[in-house]
């Protein structure tokens, strides 16, 4: 794992699912570039640390996760408080929430 491939995996999934870094003062690039370089530190100082890679990649596993509800909070408050009632329902039962 390094920076270059992981932030080249993560345009390949941004092919699918762009990112919205509107009104921010970083580009699509940069954004990848810094969170690849930080995935990759943390996995040397977890390899350091004497974990195999089964328990690098659950750690990673669960901080991709935490991020995506993090994500899901923010995408679902933004939701709520600039979308039409109507829409607003119709994405919540889109994805299974009532």
């Amino acid at each position: 794992m390094n920076p270059k491939s992981v932030a080249a995996l993560m345009a390949d999934i941004e092919l699918e699912d762009p990112l919205d870094l509107a009104g921010l003062a970083i580009d699509e690039a940069g954004a990848r570039s810094l969170m690849a370089a930080h995935f990759c530190e943390i996995d040397e100082r977890l390899s350091a640390q004497g974990l195999d890679s089964d328990a690098r990649l659950e750690i990673m596993a669960a901080i991709a996760a935490h991020t995506m509800v993090e994500n899901l909070a923010l995408h679902y408050a933004r939701l709520k408080h600039d979308t039409d009632p109507g829409e607003f329902r119709a994405w919540m039962r889109r994805y299974g929430m009532h």
